[in-house]
């Protein structure tokens, strides 16, 4: 063997060696993820998720993620809580919620600061209805009862002077099942989101009451920048399994970056053709309405968080009274290395 080649034999072992610990260190603890969607993936407040999951994000970090829909977000809290899930991507508030419960949860990727929860009522409703008042004893379609939609009506009827025990509610889930119930007679008013809002209101078919899909509605109901979208699993699973965890928030980095940087029209083809409902304009119009929601670093703040507790903390009064370490409830270590990744 002639000298030089020796040497770059060498040094290839030597690169082989020192990268070796690395890979070994990087290793996925858990491949096979099941993580729990707290509502509907089509949904717009998930899109990032959605880009990651149907972008092949989550693949490219060696994962096998099994998304099950669980059409609320309450629901896919209790599929984390119970077992059947690994992960769960749905709001925020519900981790706090959980530890005032002695449930240990962190949130470790988010995504979203504005809910993007609407309140409306049907349009024949519109030209006798005077105010929220009108609402008392009325059945009000939530996705279901403890959900992010239904903490965002007790923050409306809270700005009213009103509680939650004023009306009856219903559990219409976030998807498709909302509109028919709306659009069949069955509610006085609705608490939905996009794409729901905007099929619905394009359509006339509805009164537009209260929105926190703004910055200026989420200051109004929340009292500034809430935190929303996220991904969460058991304390214990996440300590457990950090490298699987830094995989899941690099899928989710990538996947605001791809968000951040691409046209409205390549986000919109990026994404299954069921989501367009059959009417591509429409979903492209959902989209650009809700980009700006979008957290783009993922970086959470203790500010944001006690929004979010204080919003669910409506629906159970004991909550109110509980000592809440957010610290606990949420970290930005997984974030800020994914965004070194996909700056």
């Amino acid at each position: 063997m002639q000298p030089r080649q020796c040497a770059a034999l060498i040094c290839c072992l030597l690169l082989f060696g020192a990268a070796l610990p690395r890979a070994i260190a990087q290793e996925l603890e858990q491949k096979h993820v099941i993580l729990a969607v707290g509502g509907v993936t089509g949904q717009m407040d998930k899109l990032p998720y959605a880009v990651a999951v149907n972008r092949g994000y989550f693949k490219e970090e060696g994962l096998d993620v099994e998304s099950v829909d669980f059409n609320s977000g309450a629901k896919g809290l209790e599929a984390l809580v119970g077992g059947s899930a690994d992960v769960t991507q749905g709001a925020f508030e519900h981790v706090p919620e959980l530890q005032a419960k002695n449930v240990s949860l962190i949130s470790f990727a988010l995504f979203s600061r504005y809910p993007g929860n609407v309140l409306m009522i049907p349009k024949r409703r519109a030209s006798t209805f005077h105010g929220i008042a009108d609402l008392k004893g009325q059945t009000i379609g939530i996705s279901s009862p403890g959900s992010a939609t239904q903490s965002f009506f007790a923050l409306v009827l809270k700005k009213n002077g009103m509680v939650l025990d004023c009306c009856s509610y219903v559990g219409v889930g976030t998807g498709p099942t909302a509109v028919a119930a709306m659009r069949a007679g069955k509610l006085e008013a609705l608490v939905t989101l996009d794409p729901n809002t905007t099929v619905l209101s394009s359509a006339g078919d509805v009164e537009i009451l209260a929105d926190s899909r703004t910055a200026e509605g989420t200051r109004a109901y929340y009292g500034g920048d809430d935190m929303v979208g996220s991904l969460f699993a058991k304390t214990a699973w996440v300590n457990a399994h950090p490298n699987t965890v830094q995989a899941l928030a690099n899928g989710i980095a990538h996947a605001l970056q791809f968000l951040r940087v691409s046209s409205v029209d390549q986000i919109v083809d990026a994404m299954p053709h069921e989501y367009w409902m059959g009417d591509r304009a429409l979903y492209k119009k959902v989209v650009e309405a809700n980009l700006p929601s979008f957290l783009w670093d993922g970086i959470g703040t203790d500010a944001a968080a006690r929004n979010a507790f204080n919003s669910v903390a409506l629906l159970e009064p004991d909550l109110q009274k509980a000592t809440i370490d957010l610290g606990k409830a949420y970290t930005n270590t997984f974030m800020i290395k994914a965004n070194q990744k996909y700056h």
